[in-house]
């Protein structure tokens, strides 16, 4: 499998996707370390790590097909889709920024045991572990919501998306939950919230869009019945 910046790439595509890494990276090291307001704030420096490990399986290390696609979707992406990828992208930096205002500046929350923190870490690298597993299994996994006709978009039932039909989007609400936690902030939960919570209803509109226009989708939701979570939705 052909991944990332391989040569078949266009040279557009490889500076887009290096271009949004590096972007990524160096818009979080102020959101973390000025709303902190110190450079020891070690907690900062963690999550960064975590932060650039995700963005590189998403932007970079990744299967070469889905990176053209992530980067530049096809036509048909759902006008309602829109509304939410507006919300994702400030509340994913809303989240770690809040957190370290209280855990790294002003500690409204107070300090929570390291042990606590160390085990939300985890919980984090778990969690977006988990989402790039799913972008690595299922090639269909685009930026956006739409129907890949033009390129056979079939069901994808491998890896973890035997066990939940959106196994990216509950690595991702995971993560969010962890993030204000690892960073000594009780605060950081209510952007965490409101990202879960955006993330439950575009899972919704999406899977009910599967269901409606995916050929053999309907037989996968009979087979694998939670959305995100085993045995409750």
């Amino acid at each position: 499998m052909k991944i990332g910046l391989d040569q078949d790439i266009s040279l557009i595509v490889k500076l887009r996707a290096t271009s949004r890494v590096i972007s990524g990276v160096i818009f979080m090291v102020p959101i973390l370390f000025m709303s902190a307001g110190r450079w020891d704030f070690w907690h900062g420096w963690v999550y960064l790590l975590l932060w650039i490990y995700v963005e590189l399986f998403i932007w970079l290390i990744v299967p070469s097909e889905i990176l053209q696609e992530r980067i530049k979707p096809g036509p048909g992406t759902k006008k309602w889709d829109y509304v939410f990828l507006a919300s994702f992208f400030p509340l994913t930096y809303i989240i770690p920024l809040i957190a370290a205002l209280d855990g790294g500046r002003h500690h409204w929350t107070g300090d929570f045991p390291q042990w606590v923190n160390v085990a939300a870490f985890v919980v984090i690298l778990l969690g977006y572990s988990l989402m790039i597993q799913s972008l690595w299994k299922n090639r269909f996994f685009s930026a956006t919501v739409r129907i890949q006709k033009e390129r056979g978009h079939c069901v994808v039932d491998k890896g973890p998306y035997a066990l939940i039909r959106h196994p990216g989007y509950a690595g991702l609400i995971v993560s969010s939950f962890a993030i204000p936690i690892a960073l000594n902030s009780l605060w950081g939960l209510v952007p965490a919230g409101l990202y879960a919570i955006a993330l439950v209803i575009r899972t919704y509109l999406e899977d009910v869009t599967l269901q409606k226009e995916l050929p053999g989708y309907v037989d996968y939701a009979g087979r694998v019945r939670y959305r995100l979570i085993p045995r409750i939705w």
